[in-house]
């Protein structure tokens, strides 16, 4: 059977999903195919991330369906975050990401009954299906889905509602999953999640005793912590600072939001500045080479400019790397409740605007950058983070 699996904008952690269910469809002699025409079966694929994400996936669903819809099949977060909405586009078989297990795309073996090898005998993968994928193409760094789902509830977030709850993998299948990296000589090894600080607490574990592992495993590879709420940083804080401040301990990205105790508690989120700031010095001081990143939420309804500079300053003081992010309200979620207070759309665009000035003119040596809401300030921060790195290598 020939299967055509659409453009697919979707995060990291997904991308390396699909990439698995690709691999599992070959394993069970089926190809993949450039185009809808060639193709038996049409993975369409959706993504929540962002509102703009969001509205693409409707576009993609409503295009392919005009001359495919016999053999179409919708793959991801819409599927699970929206169904009344998509219900209004798409009455035909879809795939959910959310599951019971680990890793995301398990219903999808009944729509394939014939396959005789099943997805569970598909290892978790470090590589994209494309290269087209990477926004850096560069194999010696891999990326481990250690987690999916997550295991808070921030009023605002579009993620959550696609991912679901907290599902770790055990060490010992990340590990193994390590060795094989380092069977191919990898050189940089990304814990990767929706988020990772809250890793094991499932089964009795923590992030400090994986990560712990993951460095006397093999001392080949540099280590990479992603998507690390600043919650893992207070509550495990004793055993993860002699953990980061090891050298092989390259990156840290600890999101942090907001310092306003105010809007965190409207995020649904807890205050740790005083607790992370300290953390993040000492790590400084011993770990020469860590680059420290995190994410802010500027333009929250009711923020007031003297909130917003104060989560700039600190973000400013206390890390490398900062992507601003203004609110998206969602009507289905529990933030929405704050829509009339929120700033107008223009009010929003110059917020951002001003806060990355602000934070260029103010710290000159941080890379700053908006992300999705704003490719221009990514093209601008890609050069400072080259040299950012070099700078930190030796």
């Amino acid at each position: 059977m020939n299967i055509y699996i659409t453009e697919d904008d979707m995060c990291t952690t997904q991308k390396l999903n699909l990439a698995r269910v690709q691999k599992w469809l070959e394993a069970n002699n089926h190809n993949i195919v450039d185009d809808p025409e060639d193709s038996d079966k049409i993975l369409c694929m959706t993504c929540n991330g962002w509102s703009l994400l969001e509205e693409n996936s409707y576009d993609r669903i409503a295009n392919l369906k005009k001359d495919h819809s016999e053999k179409m099949i919708v793959v991801g977060c819409v599927v699970d975050a929206h169904p009344d909405k998509l219900k209004e586009i798409w009455d035909g078989p879809v795939v959910k990401t959310n599951s019971k297990l680990p890793l995301s795309f398990q219903d999808i073996e009944p729509l394939f009954p014939n396959s005789e090898i099943a997805l569970a005998e598909i290892p978790a993968q470090s590589v994209f299906r494309r290269k087209e994928d990477y926004r850096d193409f560069n194999l010696s760094k891999r990326f481990i889905n250690i987690a999916e789902g997550c295991a808070f509830n921030c009023t605002f977030c579009t993620h959550k509602p696609g991912l679901g709850n907290r599902r770790s993998r055990p060490s010992d299948e990340i590990l193994e999953q390590i060795k094989g990296c380092v069977d191919e000589d990898v050189r940089i090894i990304n814990l990767m999640g929706m988020e990772t600080s809250m890793w094991g607490i499932e089964f009795g574990s923590n992030y400090a005793q994986l990560l712990k592992k993951v460095l006397e495993f093999n001392g080949s590879y540099e280590v990479h912590v992603a998507q690390f709420n600043a919650s893992g940083i207070a509550r495990y804080g004793d055993e993860l600072l002699p953990l980061f401040m090891n050298k092989r301990v390259t990156d840290v990205q600890a999101p942090i939001q907001s310092t306003s105790t105010r809007l965190l508690k409207m995020m649904n989120r807890k205050q740790h500045s005083d607790k992370i700031g300290p953390f993040l010095k000492i790590v400084r001081t011993h770990n020469t080479r860590v680059i420290l990143r995190t994410d802010l939420i500027i333009g929250w309804p009711t923020e007031t400019r003297e909130e917003r500079e104060a989560s700039l300053d600190f973000a400013g003081s206390h890390f490398d790397e900062i992507a601003l992010y203004t609110i998206e309200l969602s009507p289905d979620l529990p933030a929405w409740k704050y829509q009339e207070l929120a700033y107008p759309s223009e009010i929003l665009d110059e917020i951002r605007k001003e806060s990355v000035n602000y934070l260029r003119r103010n710290y000159p040596e941080v890379v700053v950058h908006s992300g999705q809401q704003d490719d221009e300030s990514m093209k601008e921060a890609e050069e400072k983070r080259i040299i950012l790195r070099l700078k930190r290598s030796h």
